[in-house]
């Protein structure tokens, strides 16, 4: 079903009323049960024979499905895009629960790899699922310095540490030896002109200064732009983890296929799903909700990750979320990771003295759902 036609509002106070129940029991839900409830709260409009219908039509539409036919129903990756993106309400975490994170957060030092891993145990515990964070890495590799190590005779090392605080090093053979105290003017002079630069920038700036350059500086030269680029297209090499445990005890895996969440568990330990996310990702503004074989991965069909780059474009940045079954409380998902996006740009701003907007905490809002109630026409049947 295409997701830009919407559903009659019965039908759509039918299909929330399923999803809420299932996400509540994991269990698939009965036409009966349904219809009782939506009874007792519209009274006309809603016997069983007319939510018998409803269902099949829902079923026909591909947003829900019976595991067998005398089973009730459960909703279809479909069904959950189409309650996240129409029926899903807008929540925001309460006041305590602001300022008991805030309290937690507070009370760590100012470290990056101490905040990294505490983003993720709190949207673990908050969730009782798990959470993934990588560390803050810019999109566009640029030297902050870089330092010259004499290694062997003509063999040194090049150690460059890049603007967002990571470092990669690669050992180069130039055409002469060099005592360390050569070495290290020789990035001295190198550094006064390059700090700052890309990869690009570097290249343009070291064409200017081509007849100030000996062969080994242009070897060293080559060398950092070659970092540079590697560092641009490669992935965050740490993603942070936490709470496992608690995806284990959730009824889908107590009673799952064994074989499945083995391969469950390896793709979160290997973090194998990551790269399968972080393009959508890292490219858009607010939190992004993958559910299920939308993913890619199919590992990770059962799946759900609700995830949001933090920082700004073009200024260290990473990707926090949640991982779940498909079987999830969307809606609070949303609102714990739009809460901790704002919670780490804001150390981000103290960390790199700069200003980072909360755009990716607050563009990404879900719509209100439509009034939880039939017109008058569906009241009458």
């Amino acid at each position: 079903m295409p997701l830009d036609r919407r559903l009659s509002q019965r039908k759509e106070v039918i299909l929330r009323a399923l999803i809420e129940e299932y996400v509540r029991t994991a269990e698939p839900v009965a036409s009966k049960l349904i219809s009782d409830r939506l009874a007792a709260v519209f009274g006309a409009g809603y016997a069983s024979a007319t939510v018998r219908n409803e269902l099949a039509a829902l079923e026909e539409e591909g947003l829900i499905y019976q595991p067998h036919i005398s089973a009730g129903r459960m909703p279809t990756d479909l069904g959950y895009r189409y309650f996240v993106e129409r029926l899903m309400g807008e929540s925001q975490l309460s006041l305590d629960e602001q300022r008991l994170i805030g309290h937690q957060f507070y009370q760590v030092q100012r470290q990056l790899d101490e905040w990294v891993r505490l983003t993720a145990s709190v949207m673990a515990q908050a969730l009782q699922s798990a959470a993934i964070i990588t560390p803050p890495r810019s999109a566009i590799a640029q030297v902050k310095h870089f330092e010259l190590l004499s290694l062997y005779e003509t063999i040194t090392l090049i150690v460059l540490v890049m603007a967002d605080g990571s470092v990669q090093q690669e050992r180069l053979a130039l055409d002469e030896p060099y005592r360390q105290d050569e070495l290290s003017h020789l990035a001295r002079r190198l550094n006064e002109r390059l700090s700052g630069a890309d990869a690009e920038t570097v290249r343009r700036r070291a064409a200017q200064m081509d007849y100030d350059l000996t062969g080994d500086e242009r070897l060293i030269v080559d060398s950092l732009i070659r970092m540079l680029n590697q560092a641009s297209l490669s992935l965050p090499e740490s993603v942070y983890h936490e709470g496992l445990a608690n995806l284990l005890r959730r009824d889908e895996f107590t009673r799952g296929d064994p074989e499945r969440i083995r391969d469950v568990v390896e793709a979160l330990e290997r973090n194998s799903f990551v790269p399968a996310i972080a393009s959508q990702v890292m490219a858009a503004d607010g939190v992004q909700v993958i559910i299920g074989g939308e993913s890619g991965a199919d590992t990770l069909k059962d799946i759900s990750v609700v995830a949001a780059r933090y920082g700004a474009k073009g200024r260290p940045s990473g990707l926090l979320g949640v991982v779940g079954p498909t079987r999830m409380q969307y809606g609070r998902a949303v609102a714990v990771v739009r809460y901790l996006t704002q919670v780490v740009n804001d150390l981000l701003s103290e960390t790199y003295s700069e200003s980072y907007s909360d755009e990716s905490a607050t563009e990404s809002a879900p719509m209100e759902s439509a009034p939880y109630a039939p017109d008058d026409s569906e009241r009458r049947g």
